[in-house]
């Protein structure tokens, strides 16, 4: 009888877990993007690549989380469907792990790139942060996988990217200590070249940040107007978009233009 009881608990619990599971893998977003781009989506149970493994920890989503991811793949459907299919497939990725409690090396962030597995991870609670903040993040973290697809390496260091900015010129030791240091500040090109003060703490984060703010309409319009009388911005904002084209043509600046139309 006991024995029966417990079969009985088991099931109970693994059809609870399949239907979370269903729950959100029919979320309408989800499937849009999973059958648009041919990309595997988890909003669920995953176990993550090796990479993740050693360096994040993070928690499932589960049916209690079904109203904030929905709302959380409003804002994500609408960026991600700025790229064309091609782009997605020139960079090689393969998946998406939608998460919560996300952290990297102890410290908690919005998303992790998985180069290795070809996953990025979004944590979904953080739209509490603002919608700005998610949509510009979403794209900025898709970056440092597409330098290492090209370049080998998600630290990839470049001697002319490094020649449009100042001699005197040093970037810091990596976005993570933006985190720990107690000095940063956030701010926007408050130093000709740089879109914003993260980006001077590593030449990845430069890029990454270069990257983002061409997928915004609010950061675009910015973009436009620096360049003007920005002339080590303007070089990385050509290498930017010149790199981009050189990949997938279409994605060319009209492209952007398009994409980053305001009412």
């Amino acid at each position: 009888m006991l024995k029966n009881l417990v079969v009985i608990i088991v099931a109970f619990l693994l059809t609870l877990n399949v239907n979370a599971g269903n729950v959100l893998q029919n979320n309408k977003y989800v499937k849009q993007i999973k059958e648009k781009y041919d990309l595997e989506l988890f909003a669920g149970k995953y176990s993550g690549g090796s990479y993740a493994k050693r360096w994040a920890k993070w928690n499932y989503l589960s049916d209690r989380d079904s109203a904030a991811f929905n709302e959380f793949m409003i804002v994500f459907a609408k960026e991600w469907n700025k790229y064309p299919v091609s782009w997605i497939i020139i960079n090689n990725l393969k998946k998406i792990v939608f998460v919560k409690k996300l952290s990297v090396t102890g410290q908690y962030r919005f998303a992790m790139p998985d180069p290795y597995d070809e996953a990025l991870y979004y944590d979904i609670e953080y739209l509490i942060y603002g919608y700005e903040y998610v949509t510009e993040s979403i794209h900025h973290e898709f970056w440092h996988m597409i330098e290492e697809q090209h370049f080998g390496t998600m630290y990839y260091r470049s001697n002319e990217w490094q020649s449009f900015n100042n001699s005197d010129f040093s970037y810091g030791d990596g976005g993570s200590l933006a985190y720990t240091d107690g000095k940063y500040v956030s701010g926007e090109h408050t130093v000709d070249g740089f879109v914003s003060n993260y980006a001077m703490y590593g030449e990845e984060e430069d890029r990454a940040e270069l990257y983002s703010w061409l997928f915004t309409s609010r950061t675009w319009q910015l973009l436009n107007g620096w360049i003007e009388n920005d002339e080590i911005l303007k070089n990385k904002f050509d290498w930017m978009l010149n790199f981009i084209e050189s990949k997938v043509p279409e994605m060319n600046i009209d492209y952007f233009f398009t994409i980053n139309k305001t009412d």
